[in-house]
């Protein structure tokens, strides 16, 4: 097994506030990193590319010359490119060293759980819903598949004129009340749009919404950088106006990973854990699959020392539990049968048990020691 993508994985840390959804279709003729350029200076902090009547060469192509861009701008540990619906270019183009973070899929592409299978963990994957029907199937999908959910479309948009307005809302306030819903019974972050402009923004960030996604209002605008920033200010300007600071949303809560409950909380359970994951019939030589289990452990803030054996980890219970979860999928995702194998010791009323109980050892060792010149 080759791990091929070069660059750290931004599935915990992605930001869909501020989704810029486009392609050359969407531009009047402008290239699509000029204008993603000046969205990403008026403050977009996701860039999807959607080019439906372009071939595999030239997807790539414009993924390349966006990924540039990006990186120019000193976004590219912030800001995630994603390609929509063509897999085949995303494969593509990671094999060639380009930044693209993941796929964006309808419920008619392919299916998200082979993206996962293909892509591996480190990539990012999105899926279309737009009623609520469909968050049935999303449900039932195994944890790990996906990371957030685009729900739309808001209003009828020449962008995407196939697209069916949520739940097929009459009216602007129903769709706002739709989207709502959705956002109710997500376990995933929501971002929402189709025809999206300047003045659904408060409506969408009050709604619950993690993000809204735009076309036509800034990759069609005349200035896109000044259209970006209109939408990223109204957006934030209205969620440092919610009673908890929009701090509630589920990508608020994703954003600080799995630590939730800090040592001076009630419900803090103190958890030393030891944990060794492996995968099964690929070989004598595991360390490189156990690299990316080690990473992705490293990466969680949760604290961790890797020995020749296992990884130990200590914080709370449940930060405990779920990370044990995301670094087992690591492997699953590839499609290798996993072995997992957990101890853990909850010891009320003791923190850093990591060190401190190696610590009480040296003290007996040295004490007998001690003792032992004294008797001689």
């Amino acid at each position: 097994m080759t791990f091929r993508f070069p660059y750290p994985s931004m599935r915990e840390t992605f930001d869909i506030s501020a989704y810029l959804v486009l392609g050359p279709d969407d531009t009047h003729g402008r290239p699509v990193e000029d204008v993603v350029r000046d969205a990403l200076r008026g403050g977009v902090t996701f860039v999807q590319l959607r080019a439906k009547h372009s071939d595999a060469g030239e997807i790539i192509d414009m993924a390349g010359r966006i990924a540039d861009v990006i990186a120019e701008e000193g976004k590219s540990d912030t800001v995630p490119l994603l390609i929509d619906d063509r897999l085949d270019a995303v494969l593509a183009a990671r094999e060639r060293g380009i930044k693209v973070d993941g796929v964006h899929v309808g419920q008619t592409d392919v299916p998200a759980d082979v993206c996962r299978k293909l892509l591996g963990p480190d990539a990012i994957v999105g899926l279309s819903a737009n009623t609520t029907e469909l968050f049935d199937v999303i449900e039932r999908m195994p944890a790990g598949i996906i990371d957030y959910i685009g729900a739309g479309a808001v209003h009828p948009t020449a962008t995407k004129p196939e697209a069916q307005l949520i739940e097929n809302a009459g009216d602007d306030a129903s769709s706002i009340e739709a989207i709502a819903r959705l956002c109710a019974i997500s376990e995933y972050p929501v971002v929402a749009g189709g025809g999206v402009k300047l003045a659904d923004v408060e409506p969408l960030a009050r709604s619950g919404a993690d993000g809204w996604f735009a076309v036509s209002a800034i990759a069609g605008a005349d200035d896109p950088e000044a259209a970006a920033a209109a939408m990223t200010e109204r957006w934030r300007t209205t969620m440092r106006s919610l009673p908890d600071g929009g701090h509630g949303t589920r990508h608020a809560k994703a954003e600080a990973g799995a630590i939730n409950v800090g040592p001076e909380d009630e419900r803090y359970v103190n958890t030393l854990a030891q944990l060794t994951i492996w995968p099964t019939g690929v070989g004598e030589e595991l360390s490189e699959y156990v690299a990316e289990v080690v990473r992705v452990i490293r990466e969680s803030g949760i604290r961790n020392e890797t020995h020749a054996m296992s990884t130990e980890l200590e914080g709370d219970y449940d930060d405990i539990i779920a990370l044990v979860k995301r670094a087992a999928f690591v492997l699953r995702d590839h499609g290798y049968r996993t072995q997992v194998s957990l101890q853990m010791d909850m010891r009320p009323g003791y923190r850093d048990q990591m060190h401190r109980k190696v610590e009480l050892v040296d003290e007996i060792i040295r004490e007998n020691g001690r003792e032992r010149s004294h008797n001689r």
